[in-house]
């Protein structure tokens, strides 16, 4: 008796060239089913670690969306906590792609809040526009002149911008607590905390019974002014070159000193407004912990949104999502607070791991591979 002979069919040639067309034509949809793909296995990983606290991790999760967008208030709260997370992740990126590894995000919050302050403050019988508009330009020159100590170090002495930038976040910090137990202590409080802006220098609020404010448009409007800056001047294309290839950039003739310079400015710049934003629109004091790890966070949500500006909105949306929802998850369902560390630090492992398996997947389509 003779045996069946099994053939084994291949995929012919014109199907993974198909494959591959596809591939091509719809990277971007790819890249986001991946992104989505990693959040949603992070989280069920987190809900694995939830159960085993002995937390319904369903339980916990609806508390997450409930606390986020539940209600009015929490959305509005969502919302506010994206403005400072938006501009810190916009400074990282911008000194990412400027080949400045800044992060001192976290320190240039404080200083920019500090410069805000002295304007918003004590300068008085200002209209409320023009006000505003110098307390928002004090922050940012007081984050651009932070940010410039590591810069000026950097260019002129070779130093190590990372170590640099770092140390500069706890020089801030305790020089803001210094500040605000001095100088800037108001004297009718006991508590150490600084003098309140003035009704004239406050944000308004654009979403009424919210904490929401109009730092939400500006930080809108300088995400888009950021990418103008970064992917249509040349300022931005030069410093784009630097950030991928300095030797290049120097063979091209590219004035290297006054291009990272203006980098540096931008960067810092761009948190010190952050930070000036966070007071004038939602704080409205200095006092210690002024910043909840903002400038720390910023650098996952840039790395999240792939120095992109458009994915750096979607990644600094979740982030807010996280920050207010899993406060609502302690609250509610009694998630022990480490634990909710560890889910957000896995959704960032998650997405950068897949942003890893994009780039590979990229790398395989161009190069006609499947």
């Amino acid at each position: 008796m003779m045996g069946d002979n099994i053939i084994i069919a291949k995929p012919s040639k014109s199907t993974n060239e198909k494959a591959i067309q596809f591939a091509r034509k719809n990277m971007g949809l790819i890249s986001i089913l991946i992104s989505v793909l990693a959040i949603v296995l992070a989280l069920l990983v987190g809900a694995i670690l939830i159960s085993l606290a002995g937390v319904n991790p369903w339980e916990a999760y609806a508390y997450l969306l409930k606390g986020s967008f539940g209600n009015r208030y929490g959305f509005g709260e969502t919302l506010t906590r994206f403005v400072p997370l938006l501009f810190a992740s916009l400074s990282f990126a911008v000194a990412h792609k400027s080949g400045f590894f800044n992060v001192g995000a976290e320190g240039q919050i404080y200083i920019g809040a500090i410069g805000a302050l002295l304007v918003a403050a004590f300068v008085q019988e200002l209209s409320p526009i023009l006000h505003i508009s110098l307390s928002l330009l004090a922050g940012f020159i007081f984050g651009a002149i932070w940010a410039g100590i590591a810069g000026v170090l950097k260019i002129f002495l070779g130093s190590n911008e990372l170590i640099n930038t770092m140390m500069l976040n706890y020089v801030a910090i305790f020089l803001v607590e210094f500040l605000i137990h001095g100088p800037l202590k108001d004297p009718e409080l006991f508590i150490y905390q600084s003098y309140q802006i003035l009704p004239s220098a406050r944000l308004p609020i654009i979403l009424s019974k919210t904490p929401l404010h109009f730092g939400f448009i500006i930080a809108l409007v300088v995400t888009v002014a950021v990418f103008y800056l970064m992917y249509r001047t040349p300022i931005g294309f030069q410093m784009r070159t630097i950030g991928s290839n300095i030797r290049a950039a120097t063979y091209a003739g590219i004035n290297i000193v006054g291009v990272t310079l203006v980098a540096i400015i931008t960067t810092g710049g761009l948190a010190g407004l952050g930070g000036a934003i966070e007071l004038m629109g939602a704080q409205f004091r200095v006092v210690g912990g002024f910043s909840p790890g903002y400038g720390y966070d910023g650098i996952g949500v840039a790395v999240m949104g792939r120095y992109n500006p458009v994915g750096i909105v979607l990644a600094t949306f979740l982030f807010a999502i996280i920050r207010v929802g899993t406060g609502a998850m302690q609250r509610g369902a009694g998630v022990p607070f480490p634990l909710l560390s560890v889910i957000q630090g896995l959704i960032i492992v998650f997405v950068i791991a897949s942003g890893y398996l994009t780039n590979k997947l990229s790398e395989t389509v161009v190069g006609g591979r499947a």
